[in-house]
């Protein structure tokens, strides 16, 4: 039988939803919440790029891509 790691790699996967989905997921998106709106708050960010934000319809969630922070 194919596992769930056999159709996507390991970037690929997250969280989840309908029967498979994880049962922490909810812990996961407040501590991601409470990051970024820390991280936003910061004086001088400046953020280069706005992100892509898509839907995955293998792992039936979105995705923000290209997020660009200058480090330094």
């Amino acid at each position: 039988m194919m596992q769930p790691a056999d159709r996507a790699g390991a970037a690929m996967m997250s969280f989840g939803n309908g029967h498979h989905r994880c049962p922490r997921a909810y812990i996961a998106l407040q501590e991601t919440d409470i990051f970024l709106q820390h991280l936003l708050r910061l004086q001088g960010l400046q953020i280069v790029q706005k992100p892509s934000v898509t839907w995955n319809d293998l792992t039936q969630g979105y995705e923000l891509r290209n997020f660009i922070i200058p480090v330094g």
